[in-house]
């Protein structure tokens, strides 16, 4: 760039329509000059990927090893669609909030390669083609929307009916998406850099048509865009006869500024500029650039092809060599013009025919056919051939060196070469296809988290909860809070992690090698620890833990992840709540059993000596009472017999002197009853009692007894004891 295009501050350009211009003319233009030699290495490349020959070289004779070979890298690189990896950070079991805002996430963005309609599988696979060949892949994020108005209707007093607050429109969001376009290697720019981390800006360069213009920018800015025929250059490759003229548009993302632009060529003034629209980590809407053979000195691609375009030269070179004379490797001679019978040898003789020739003598002194006939040598041709034939596979092998294209990663092998051998080619050729495929997977995990950010930042909850079908699964209680962490961008950050998974074509026998393998290894972690579970159940925890880290080095770890959480939250639950005491010794209960016996007979006894105190001074009572009475009868009767005479009144006393006698022998009788009342509760008190244990059909004791011993018999359930136990 000359110094008087240098630029000093932005306060240079003027803070207007025609200033910001005028600065975005200049940087476009000094990018596009670092840019221009990686452009024209891309375009001759491309042209050599696609065969293309000028007309001077339709008499080569090539081998495009080089379209056959990054056909094969594409292959191993990217041989399925990625599939996001969304986990928490810390794998905490009780961050069920994380977890499920990881599986909605995951839905989400794994449902952009799964749709058929998407743009998402399309433009990675692109990318990456354009990284192999040309050495440069990018793709563009946007956010788009759909909304449509709709009439919100007045509110009006229930009282009074007067309007208080009129009617309004609004705008309600019928559709959104993240989608991701493919960015042409060549409309990809940026400003100049050692490293990325330098780059102060990006931009994308799209082709609109004057109705693409007046429908995004207005009438006003649409209609004065200079519009442009197609211009093609020597070894560009785009579209020959497109009948549109177009404006060159560009959509700058100034990080400096954190504001967007849209400048077009020849355009004095801005088209539009807004301030950080999607507001997403980074700031560009675009991941870093998968970019080939960067260093710290300048960022700028350099295809593969180059480091080996000398040997791809050599080969086409060798190849149309030995096509030539392969070409010149065929029987030609000349032959005496006098002998007619050598020309009709060749032209006329058929199978077992003998051709006649005149003067024998003469023809055979000369030399016969050998003297007749001089064949043009191709021995040394041959030789030639096969030379070269040999050079080209040592030029072979030397390009595959240069790719790191091993024999085995192309599907063949010398009989001569051990199992080692060939296995120590696949580890050095896929030395450098796991570097690749980490560069992929580095790049598409960036593009990932961008639709990631832009989901968490503007898509509605709604659409998240529909979208991800959330609601209808056993996590659809945890469905909200999930959805609120998603969109609190601060706490999201350090919850959720998302990664790629890799893209790499899958080896079924090694996946199914690797599944047996975690099996086995399972199994025996499981036999290991369950003696160790069960002596000690606290413990439990910690082994699923290790067995948890062991899983996470398998490629299911995401799948089980959530049932070994929720194995180990069921667990540390369980031996939080109180523990239920151990079934009591059998022995021991025989023993509890024979101390309460005891304790109701102690208590039996003392409860019928009591009875019988109370017995007896009840006897003692009525006795004394009756005495008593029969005193006092007694004394009327004498009393009565020394008031009136003995011979007046001797009826009266017959009759009195009968009842008298009653009386004291009801008494007599009433005594004689409660003496005999006595003497039989002192008998059953006084009888021996012995304890009776009674046991069910399997002869455990399930109840102990205290029973007389003419009632033992009458005992339901009594067997006899074993030898040895009372």
């Amino acid at each position: 760039m000359e110094n008087s295009e240098r630029i000093e501050s932005s306060r240079d350009f003027s803070d207007t329509p025609q200033g910001m211009a005028q600065r975005w003319a200049t940087e476009i233009e000094a990018s596009k000059k670092e840019l221009q030699k990686f452009h024209d290495d891309a375009d001759k490349i491309t042209r050599r990927y696609l065969d293309k020959r000028d007309e001077w070289a339709d008499g080569e004779s090539r081998v495009n090893l080089f379209w056959s070979s990054m056909k094969v890298l594409l292959s191993l690189l990217y041989a399925r669609p990625p599939k996001a990896a969304v986990s928490r950070s810390f794998l905490d079991a009780e961050d069920d909030s994380a977890r499920v805002a990881g599986t909605v996430l995951q839905r989400l963005l794994n449902r952009s390669f799964d749709d058929q309609v998407s743009s998402w599988d399309s433009a990675i696979r692109r990318g990456i083609e354009d990284w192999l060949v040309v050495g440069m892949g990018q793709v563009w994020l946007r956010y788009e929307v759909e909304t449509e108005v709709e009439m919100l209707p007045p509110q009006l007093d229930p009282t009074t009916g007067e309007e208080l607050v009129p009617e309004q429109e609004f705008e309600r969001i019928v559709e959104e998406d993240a989608p991701c376009d493919y960015v042409y290697w060549k409309d990809f720019f940026y400003s100049p850099a050692r490293t990325w981390d330098e780059v102060r800006w990006v931009a994308r360069r799209v082709y609109m048509t004057r109705d693409q213009l007046v429908e995004r920018f207005g009438e006003k800015i649409g209609k004065i865009v200079p519009l442009q025929s197609p211009k093609r250059e020597a070894n560009d490759q785009a579209p020959k006869f497109d009948p549109w003229s177009r404006a060159e548009v560009y959509e700058i993302w100034c990080k400096e500024e954190k504001k967007v632009y849209w400048y077009a060529k020849g355009c004095e003034v801005i088209l539009d500029y807004k301030d950080d629209p999607l507001d997403i980590d980074g700031f560009y809407p675009c991941p870093k650039p998968l970019a080939a053979n960067i260093t710290s000195s300048n960022f700028m691609p350099r295809a593969d092809y180059i480091f080996a375009q000398d040997q791809f030269n050599e080969l086409d070179e060798l190849n149309t060599r030995i096509t030539w004379l392969t070409r010149a490797a065929k029987v030609v001679g000349i032959y005496d013009k006098s002998a007619d019978g050598i020309q009709r040898m060749f032209s006329q003789a058929a199978e077992n025919q003998l051709i006649p020739v005149d003067n024998w003598a003469m023809f055979a002194e000369s030399g016969g056919i050998k003297g007749k006939v001089e064949w043009v040598p191709i021995e040394a041709v041959v030789n030639a051939i096969e030379r070269l034939r040999q050079y080209r596979q040592d030029k072979t092998m030397q390009i595959y060196e240069v790719l790191g294209i091993s024999d085995v990663m192309r599907g063949s092998s010398k009989a001569s070469e051990t199992a080692t051998a060939q296995e120590i080619k696949a580890q050095f050729g896929s030395t450098r296809v796991q570097l690749s495929q980490f560069y992929i997977a580095e790049w598409i995990t960036h593009a990932l988290r961008i639709k990631a950010n832009i989901i968490s930042q503007h898509f509605q909850p709604q659409t998240i909860a529909e979208r991800s079908n959330i609601l209808r699964t056993p996590d659809a209680q945890f469905a909200q809070p999930a959805i609120e962490l998603l969109k609190n961008e601060d706490l999201a950050e350090y919850r959720i992690n998302i990664e790629a998974d890799s893209m790499a074509a899958m080896d079924w026998a090694a996946e199914r090698d690797a599944a047996v393998q975690f099996m086995q290894g399972l199994g025996a972690f499981v036999s290991q620890v369950a003696p160790v579970a069960q002596s000690t159940p606290g413990a439990a925890p910690y082994l699923l833990r290790l067995m948890q880290w062991a899983v996470s080095k398998f490629r299911v770890s995401n799948e089980i992840e959530s049932v070994l959480d929720q194995a180990i939250g069921a667990m540390n639950q369980q031996l939080m709540q109180p523990k239920e005491p151990p079934p009591p010794d059998p022995k021991i209960l025989i023993e509890a059993e024979k101390i309460k016996s005891n304790e109701r007979i102690a208590m039996m006894e003392t409860q019928s000596d009591e009875k019988v105190a109370a017995l007896k001074a009840t006897l003692e009572l009525q006795k004394i009472e009756m005495q008593a009475k029969f005193d006092q009868m007694a004394a009327q009767y004498e009393q009565l017999m020394a008031m009136v005479g003995v011979n007046q009144q001797q009826a009266q006393m017959k009759d009195l002197s009968g009842s008298v006698n009653q009386l004291a022998q009801a008494s007599v009788d009433g005594q004689q009853q409660n003496t005999a009342q006595m003497q039989q509760l002192l008998e059953t008190i006084s009888k021996k009692r012995k304890r009776v244990p009674v046991r069910n059909a399997m002869g455990d004791i399930i109840e102990v007894r205290e029973e007389d011993d003419d009632d033992l018999a009458m005992v339901p359930g009594l067997q006899p004891p074993p030898m040895g136990m009372n």
